[in-house]
């Protein structure tokens, strides 16, 4: 006999479905940020609207954790599929939840993968085949072609550290994202996709900008140096900040950094919903977190600021800042 643990019948149908909808989104791409804070009311709403989430939560965990010889991370660009359809399977997953391997085969997602990617809190580096080194934070996915042409890495999400390798043809190392693309000039660099721009750190030689609607605003970005630009403009050039690529060496670094904005940082790394109280906007944060256990980072938070963590349940934690204080 089943028991309640074992099912989802107790959440009602319409909070199952909406709770598919939204898990569909998110593996779309990112969320924007009020589409994020559209998601966190939803899940506000009441203890099912939690627990229709943290079951979609661990479902889209349960498939990051198949083997890759069997089927990868097979959440990821539903879009290639029928919506509808992905969907509809979604709402099976949430009211019976099966095993990995019964979903793996009851869904027709095999294939729908990227050559790499990681999942939330995962870093992956990979030796490409000239050489090159290719580093994936977290909740990154990338595909590679290397051919007699060209050495090109398409970013569909996430963030990516390169180091180029010399290639004796001397064929050109490109990275592409929906906004335009990079070519590198010998160089190490950082690039990260956000929802609508692109951030460009280099660290090493200079790495060229053509944004995709505008070519004529190729731009040589300098070692040292860091961009911000979209499809039509570059829209920010200034000093390389090196804190921002922390994560490199695995850690965050802040420095008197305001707490919601470290939270933000944070969230990226660790599945769930935390939320700040508008009374954290005057905490800031100052030190040198290592990103393997965002959890601990939260304890000693808790522990060394003034501040207060309720858990409503392991994915759900809201942060207000202490009376006293």
């Amino acid at each position: 006999m089943m028991t309640k643990s074992a099912h989802q019948s107790d959440i009602p149908y319409p909070i199952i479905k909406e709770a598919a909808e939204w898990l569909t989104r998110v593996h779309e791409e990112p969320l924007s940020r009020s589409e994020q804070d559209a998601l966190d009311r939803w899940c506000a709403q009441s203890v099912l609207h939690q627990q229709a989430w943290q079951r979609a939560e661990q479902i889209a965990g349960t498939f990051r954790d198949i083997p890759s010889n069997i089927g990868m991370q097979v959440l990821d660009r539903p879009q290639s599929i029928d919506r509808r359809q992905f969907t509809k399977q979604l709402i099976a997953l949430l009211t019976v939840a099966p095993t990995a391997v019964a979903a793996y085969h009851f869904l027709p997602w095999q294939g729908l993968t990227a050559d790499y990617k990681t999942a939330k809190g995962e870093q992956q580096t990979v030796r490409l085949a000239d050489g090159s080194m290719l580093m994936l934070n977290t909740d990154s996915a990338v595909d590679v072609t290397f051919n007699q042409q060209h050495r090109l890495i398409n970013l569909h999400r996430g963030e990516i550290y390169i180091v180029t390798a010399h290639d004796p043809l001397q064929k050109p190392f490109y990275v592409d994202t929906k906004e335009g693309r990079l070519q590198a000039l010998g160089t190490k660099f950082v690039v990260r996709k956000d929802d609508e721009t692109n951030y460009l750190a280099v660290i090493e030689s200079a790495v060229e900008i053509s944004p995709k609607d505008n070519v004529q605003q190729q731009t040589i970005i300098k070692a040292g140096e860091q961009a911000v630009f979209n499809s039509m403009n570059i829209l920010q050039q200034s000093a390389l900040d090196e804190n921002a690529n922390a994560w490199i060496n695995g850690v965050i670094y802040a420095d008197n950094m305001p707490l919601p904005q470290f939270i933000d940082l944070l969230k990226r790394y660790r599945t769930g919903v935390i939320r700040c109280d508008e009374s954290c906007s005057t905490v800031s944060i100052s030190g040198v977190f290592q990103l393997n256990n965002p959890d601990e980072i939260l304890r000693v938070l808790e522990k060394t600021r003034p501040i207060n963590i309720t858990w409503r349940t392991q994915y759900w934690a809201t942060i207000t800042k202490t009376s006293d204080s």
